[in-house]
């Protein structure tokens, strides 16, 4: 899809969308989030020791029809998915994200193949602390940036921050 496509196809979704709310197209704002993201077994603290890794593990649940593209997307097309931490110093991704194998394919719209997820894939990153950490509560958040597309729309890059805690106890 050609980005003046993209531009004229924007406003026209959301006259759409507001419309068939009842709402005015003034007061609308768009709002497409194919892709929603959880942290499995919910958000109470990790127990990690000092100087440890654990795996923290991500889901994407993304709708039917729509996909995001890989860890290892290549450069020249698409944006790939790139999963960080955030806000706290002394935690850090420790190892390589494990991911499932992505889907791949050749994809006209961008002109070379990519690499892409749907369903609800999961992420696990191995996460750690320095041994030189002290005990306490930590709470950062994670963030997902990633391209979502449908076979005739791609939405600009967002990134969503979940938010997550370890428990950091000292060695014993």
């Amino acid at each position: 899809m050609t980005k003046l496509a993209y531009l004229l196809l924007l406003p026209l979704t959301a006259a759409h969308n507001a419309v068939g709310s009842g709402t005015s197209v003034a007061d609308s704002t768009l709002s497409i989030r194919p892709v929603r993201w959880s942290v499995v077994g919910g958000t109470s603290p990790r127990e990690i020791i000092s100087g440890r890794t654990v795996p923290l593990t991500l889901q994407a649940d993304i709708a039917k029809g729509w996909h995001i593209y890989s860890l290892t997307q290549r450069p020249g097309g698409p944006i790939p998915l790139r999963l960080d931490l955030l806000g706290a110093a002394d935690v850090v991704v420790r190892g390589v994200i494990k991911a499932p194998q992505p889907e791949r394919a050749f994809d006209k719209n961008f002109g070379i193949e990519t690499e892409v997820y749907s369903g609800s894939p999961r992420f696990t990153i191995p996460v750690g602390v320095a041994g030189r950490s002290l005990s306490g509560l930590r709470k950062f958040q994670v963030g997902a940036r990633y391209q979502a597309c449908s076979a005739t729309l791609c939405l600009p890059a967002r990134t969503d921050k979940l938010d997550v805690a370890l428990r950091i106890t000292a060695r014993k």
